[in-house]
């Protein structure tokens, strides 16, 4: 499954966090893109959006997918790309990023 998106980057990482006090391992992999902004109109609320929103999907954590994300960024800045969705082996009911390619036209 693929879906089309406005690419804007991506973010890898991983360490030890200690704010719990007892040392917890922790990994991010996640790639960012932009969707029209919509606006919500329910009951009491009237919030009024123009532009975009950031969205953020998870991606497989690997550093060569983090490599080609990059690649595609420097090489044409924010630009529509597919990205190749699978399971996700930790909870099958979520999908991640497994691969990405240049959107064609």
């Amino acid at each position: 499954m693929s879906l089309k998106v406005v690419l804007l980057g991506a973010t890898l990482g991983n360490g030890i966090s200690t704010k719990s006090g007892t040392p917890k391992p922790y990994s991010i992999a996640s790639i960012d893109y932009i969707v029209p902004a919509s606006s919500y109109h329910a009951g009491d609320h009237n919030i009024d959006k123009c532009g975009f929103d950031k969205k953020s999907v998870n991606m497989q954590h690997n550093t060569e997918l983090f490599n080609k994300v990059q690649k595609l960024s420097v090489q044409h800045g924010v630009c529509d790309v597919d990205l190749i969705l699978s399971p996700d082996p930790e909870n099958p009911a979520r999908n991640i990023v497994t691969d990405i390619t240049l959107a064609k036209d």
